[in-house]
């Protein structure tokens, strides 16, 4: 994998939560050592990798608690990319019969307060990409009236689910269309997405 040109350098590795308390109740195999040596593995193995995981937040049991140790991991190991969810309940499962049925207004609350984590982990990650060249796959051409002309992706950026690079400018670059693989340089970091111009030289 790490040394196939036609894979990209990007994994999806849901670990579901951060607490090996409610990782036992979510029957889960991983606890938190296994993740932090797994991560470790993966990013030794594979340069430039891009690893997102995606955890559930308010699975029935979930204390404060469990609920700091998933954020106190997240920020440990500093994820590229982290879908968030709240649990819902689905009948017939042995989740919903479970007692510790957290209240949507607690969910919700701890759900905001780890994007806003996540999102200050994007931004200094993003940042740190400013100057850097690389190649964009371009999604679409925009109409020109606002600040960027184009909306590309990086192979760091998934389709649909992470964030995006805005292009601001298309010097040197006639002809280009959806589906094109320019050259870019990063410019500027918002939380998620990046904003870069064409590569000229």
């Amino acid at each position: 994998f790490a040394s196939e040109a036609r894979i990209v350098p990007y994994l999806d590795m849901p670990i579901q939560h951060g607490s090996d308390r409610m990782l036992q109740l979510m029957r889960r195999p991983e606890r938190q050592e296994t993740i932090r040596e797994r991560v470790g593995w993966l990013r030794d193995a594979i340069p430039g990798l891009t690893l997102r995981t995606t955890v559930i937040v308010g699975f029935p049991g979930e204390q404060d608690d469990d609920f700091r140790e998933m954020l106190d991991l997240l920020e440990e190991i500093r994820f590229d990319r982290v879908g968030a969810f709240t649990y819902s309940v689905e009948e017939g499962t042995r989740a919903a019969d479970m007692a510790g049925q957290l209240e949507q207004a607690v969910m919700n609350e701890r759900l905001e307060e780890l994007m806003e984590v996540q999102r200050d982990i994007s931004f200094e990650k993003n940042s740190d990409l400013i100057g850097q060249r690389t190649t964009a796959l371009v999604d679409n051409l925009l109409d020109g009236d606002g600040d960027f002309v184009a909306v590309a992706r990086t192979v760091a950026q998934a389709h649909e689910v992470d964030g995006v690079t805005n292009l601001i400018g298309l010097e040197g670059t006639a002809g280009i269309e959806p589906g094109s693989m320019i050259e870019v340089e990063i410019v500027d970091a918002l939380d998620y997405d990046l904003v870069a111009k064409t590569r000229t030289g």
